[in-house]
């Protein structure tokens, strides 16, 4: 009884996320509220040209500030506000302070179009980080072209990549190379040979579902219709899909979804009687966020997760982000934080490359940008315009993800 209570209040807690995000990240508003200049203030160093010594540049952010995403947008701009004053104190990008243009996506596709094609008639910023959302950043692509501006889609979609967008850039893992680890790790690890693959029908998981049947199918595992558990992205009754699991004699599940959905099913999957011990529970990076483990409790634990971000590190630069993100905010980070941290680092590092923070040396810089250690991965130039070069895994133990392995998926 008492799990079927908790149960109710995640799926009130999801239906109302706005009202509990305002604490979970409580420590980032005011901050961002001092030292993050509005969308439309305008700073006295504006006047300046952006190439004197001394100027500022400007990087536009996409994320939802407002609405039922704003924790995605609090941890988004922790970890850019980290590397926007790491980087600053230590004499800013070739002379040139960062100062953000923040477009607030809000929690949907049209407001995330909008925020984004604002910035992109700035001619004053010089790169934009975008949205974690990829069907979003899909949706700005021939806009981004037309600008001829250096974008960072913040998704992990191969759908963003596919398009051969000269002017849009990743440094999360694309599902390409999720799909080909969560199916490797699936099978020779877990031992899974009938697995049931439960996926949120938005776009990005929907391709990730697929590029993980093509890798179980390259192993010798053919998944049929049987196998599929398609559900809605704002689905919250998830016990139908677990009895049918249940009764179809499935060796595994594979989940792939973002993180409030993920934190649904880990305790949904506890409560229907799924049994990490008797059968192997796997997940996408959601699963090993501090916002499913948070609102699951100890339901989460026992899932395993292939990650593009392992909160606390999966290598020096990750642990040493983690240790400077506790310090400052006391709270772990968690994926927007370290995605948007990384994606200035690498602007820095393309700018100093070209020598220049003009745009098309900065996009020509980027090019030049060769095993440069992040937080999430150590990053190299490749033809896909995808910096990343690993993942991890992880298990969650008693409310905590512990990383268990790291695959490189292609040298740096």
């Amino acid at each position: 009884m008492k799990k079927l209570k908790l149960s109710v209040a995640l799926i009130l807690v999801f239906a109302l996320l706005a009202a509990f995000t305002a604490g979970c990240a409580k420590q980032a508003s005011d901050s961002n509220n001092q030292n993050t200049p509005a969308p439309t203030q305008q700073s006295p160093a504006e006047s300046k040209n952006p190439q004197e010594e001394g100027g500022v540049i400007k990087i536009g952010i996409i994320a939802p500030m407002t609405g039922t995403n704003k924790l995605v947008g609090e941890y988004t701009m922790n970890g850019a506000k980290m590397a926007q004053e790491e980087i600053n104190a230590a004499g800013g990008i070739l002379g040139h302070k960062i100062e953000f243009v923040i477009g607030d996506e809000v929690d949907n596709m049209q407001d995330s179009v909008n925020a984004t094609t604002k910035l992109l008639s700035d001619d004053s910023i010089t790169a934009i980080i975008g949205s974690l959302y990829s069907q979003y950043c899909i949706a700005v692509m021939p806009s981004v072209a037309d600008a001829k501006i250096p974008y960072f889609a913040s998704g992990s979609s191969s759908g963003v990549s596919k398009q051969n967008n000269p002017y849009t850039w990743q440094v999360r893992p694309i599902d390409t190379f999720q799909g080909v680890t969560l199916a490797s790790f699936a099978v020779n690890k877990l031992n899974m040979k009938n697995p049931a693959i439960m996926y949120s029908t938005q776009s990005t998981f929907a391709s990730l579902s697929e590029q993980v049947q093509i890798a179980l199918k390259d192993l010798g595992i053919e998944i049929t219709e049987k196998n599929l558990f398609g559900f809605p992205e704002e689905e919250i009754n998830y016990d139908p899909y677990f009895q049918q699991i249940l009764a179809g004699g499935y060796d595994g599940i594979i989940a792939l979804s973002n993180q409030m959905p993920a934190a649904l099913i880990c305790q949904q999957a506890e409560i229907a009687g799924v049994n990490p011990d008797k059968i192997p529970l796997l997940g996408s990076t959601s699963f090993c966020s501090n916002v499913c483990i948070t609102n699951a409790g100890s339901a989460a634990d026992g899932w395993y997760s292939v990650a593009d971000w392992v909160p606390g590190g999966a290598n020096e630069r990750g642990a040493e982000f983690e240790k400077a993100y506790v310090a400052k905010y006391n709270a772990p980070s968690d994926l927007p934080a370290a995605t948007y941290y990384d994606a200035l680092y690498v602007i820095k590092e393309a700018a100093e490359k070209a020598g220049s923070i003009d745009r098309e040396a900065l996009n020509n810089g980027l090019k030049q940008v060769k095993a440069f250690p992040g937080a999430i991965s150590t990053f190299s130039y490749f033809e896909d315009h995808v910096f990343a070069t690993a993942l991890g895994i992880t298990q969650n133990i008693s409310g905590k993800p512990q990383a268990i392995d790291a695959v490189t998926f292609r040298e740096p």
